[in-house]
């Protein structure tokens, strides 16, 4: 991986976290902790989900499964009760400590896309293709609008990398 990725990701985990009001490298500290608690479970939860892709299949994996005594169902349905109210509540209070969205229509090019449209078009007009043809040929290729393209071809001598 590429320093400026991994720099990248770092930084980006760790702004998201925090507008939760969570250090990662605090939650990193405990998460031993927690796969331990939660460990045992890991293997009965795999099989679970890899036998989950609809009812019949999972019932049938059930109906094969380890037999339960009547206090672990007991556990089991009461986790299972209960799991609805947990996510909840952690999920309302992780909710009011995010940030609103940025809104806005998400960028339909990457900065890379543009860069090699720009190049294309611009050899396409050397070529003699008048520009907005080149243009329209882009934007079939990428299958986005005209405009999107235009943009793209409007802000290649700015270095800008703003939303297409």
């Amino acid at each position: 991986m590429q320093k400026q990725i991994c720099d990248q990701l770092i930084s980006e985990t760790e702004q998201s976290l925090q507008r939760m009001g969570l250090d990662l490298y605090e939650i990193m500290q405990r998460a031993p902790a927690v796969v331990e608690k939660w460990k045992r479970y890991y293997g009965p939860f795999l099989e679970v989900w890899n036998h989950a892709s609809n009812r019949e299949e999972l019932t049938a994996f059930l109906l094969t499964g380890p037999d339960l005594s009547p206090e672990e169902m007991e556990t089991v349905l009461t986790l299972i009760r209960t799991v609805p109210y947990l996510l909840r509540r952690s999920l309302q209070d992780a909710a009011k400590s995010l940030p609103p969205s940025p809104g806005g229509r998400p960028r339909e090019l990457s900065p890379e896309q543009r860069k090699e449209i720009c190049l294309q078009v611009g050899q396409l007009y050397g070529l003699g293709v008048e520009l907005r043809d080149a243009q329209k040929r882009m934007a079939r290729h990428y299958s986005v609008g005209l405009r999107t393209i235009q943009r793209a071809w409007q802000q290649r001598s700015k270095g800008k990398s703003g939303p297409i």
